[in-house]
């Protein structure tokens, strides 16, 4: 009976600290606000283009309620906010955030490259 409680206690001891070593930050809104952030500071942009560039994001996530959309509709909702992103940016800041993004996700193909 003592090893079953001992047992029980490890197993509990193991699992909480597992689920407290968790980073916080995996929280999608606190990766979004930080990238928010160094946008802001890298590319520097004003309060209004930091606006402007929420509000284009927010249109990109995905809806809760229906379906998924296709890979079809979210290559076009891409293009769409690349067209958008540009409006907003300046040239120079533009060519910086393409810059970033691609180091944000170095293997990752953009645009539908590498899709057959």
């Amino acid at each position: 009976m003592k090893k079953q409680i001992l047992s029980l206690v490890a197993v509990l001891v193991l699992g909480s600290s597992a689920c407290m070593a968790q980073n916080p930050q995996r929280d999608g809104r606190d990766r979004r606000g930080g990238m928010m952030e160094r946008m802001k500071t890298e590319l520097s942009l004003s309060d209004e283009q930091v606006a402007q560039m929420k509000e284009i994001f927010s249109e990109m996530r995905p809806q809760q309620q229906g379906e998924r959309p296709t890979r079809e509709q979210m290559q076009k909702r891409r293009e769409e906010m690349t067209a958008k992103i540009k409006k907003v940016l300046t040239e120079e800041q533009y060519a910086k955030y393409e810059k970033m993004r691609k180091e944000r996700r170095p293997n990752r193909p953009q645009n539908g490259e590498g899709q057959k």
